[in-house]
């Protein structure tokens, strides 16, 4: 079966349809707790601009895109940017999931939380966002809970970044995963925030059927890359927090484990001017020396669209299984990993080529 993709652009605030354009080279990733990025050419030679409502539907941070793939919404996101090149007669566009609106959001007012639901405050942030004039983009924020009750304050003086403060919460100890996912309900493109704790994804399960397997020699996997980097390790971590010089709150973290089994003391420091709660620098930090200690290992594989596992049959956040047997691995990598990326290209000169980012997790 041919792949079919399309590209819908639409008003942001209001989410109508502005119109479809043909883009040409055009590569878009996702990414776990983060905002993936899209990237498409429109060669304007020929084209009939005025009828396709090209400038109009593709004003940056005015407009959103949606890319539909055999029917099905894999990617949406805000227009950021657009360049034109005279010489190429092409029109760039550049565009970021929706998560990257909420980075341009503020909190405005006082909001305190004692003893809350991690995941309700989220909620609330994302919620108390989009009630203000002009700041509904239309995210559908679910009302799941977690078990795992925090206290925070935010003060309206520091306008805390309304995604920066989502992202701390989840990167604490005992955090969360979120992203804003694209659907079609009814007919119309929806964007639909996903909050998950301890996870989003599906576990694997070696008695699954479905449970996605990347294999290589042959099997799926195209190629590989296996980089592996030490230089962001660190075993002890100081958490920066609000104040200055004597008064500085400072929150010190050591994995102990490391350093008595031998290993060399590495040392880094987060900063985070805005947090004035001892209990919440604790926590961020905890979480940023359980990231960085054993830092995870990632591993990028290349494989077709077509094959199984079939690209719209794994998520991100997904587990899957991962066998290789080559020079690098003579003995057998044989592991679970969990998807944590997807890049793809669509290939209107050439097949369909999906990257998956996987890593190792604790979760």
């Amino acid at each position: 079966m041919a792949t079919t993709y399309r590209y819908l652009f639409a008003d942001l605030l209001t989410n109508n349809l502005l119109g479809e354009l043909p883009l040409t080279g055009v590569s878009f990733n996702q990414q776990l707790n983060q905002a993936g990025t899209f990237t498409g050419r429109l060669l304007l030679s020929g084209v009939n601009s005025a009828g396709l409502n090209v400038d109009n539907s593709t004003i940056p941070a005015r407009c959103a895109i949606y890319v539909d793939r055999n029917g099905t919404l894999v990617w949406g996101g805000v227009v950021w940017g657009r360049e034109y090149n005279s010489a190429s007669q092409t029109l760039t566009i550049t565009a970021r999931e929706f998560e990257s609106y909420f980075e341009r959001r503020r909190i405005t007012a006082d909001a305190v939380f004692t003893n809350v639901d991690q995941l309700t405050v989220a909620q609330s942030i994302f919620n108390t966002a989009q009630s203000v004039a002009n700041g509904n983009i239309g995210v559908i924020v679910p009302t799941n809970t977690s078990g795992v009750l925090v206290t925070r304050t935010y003060y309206g003086y520091e306008l805390k970044q309304v995604y920066g403060a989502v992202q701390d919460l989840s990167r604490a100890l005992n955090g969360f995963d979120f992203n804003i996912r694209v659907s079609y309900v009814a007919g119309q493109p929806t964007k639909t925030l996903q909050m998950g704790y301890p996870r989003i994804g599906t576990v694997y399960s070696v008695t699954s059927i479905t449970a996605p397997v990347f294999a290589l020699p042959a099997s799926n996997i195209v190629e590989y890359v296996y980089p592996e980097d030490g230089s962001i390790a660190a075993n002890r971590v100081y958490g920066l927090g609000a104040g200055s010089n004597e008064g500085k709150l400072i929150s010190t973290q050591t994995d102990a484990t490391k350093l008595t089994s031998g290993w060399a003391l590495l040392e880094d420091q987060a900063n985070y001017s805005d947090v004035t709660d001892a209990t919440l620098l604790s926590k961020i930090t905890q979480g940023v020396l359980g990231a960085l200690s054993t830092p995870p290992t990632t591993i990028k594989v290349a494989v077709p669209a077509y094959q199984d596992p079939q690209f719209g049959t794994y998520s991100i956040g997904d587990d899957a299984r991962l066998i290789i047997t080559d020079n690098r691995f003579p003995n057998t990598l044989d592991a679970i990993y969990r998807i944590v990326g997807l890049n793809v290209q669509p290939g209107e000169d050439g097949p369909e080529r999906v990257t998956i980012t996987l890593t190792t997790t604790n979760n």
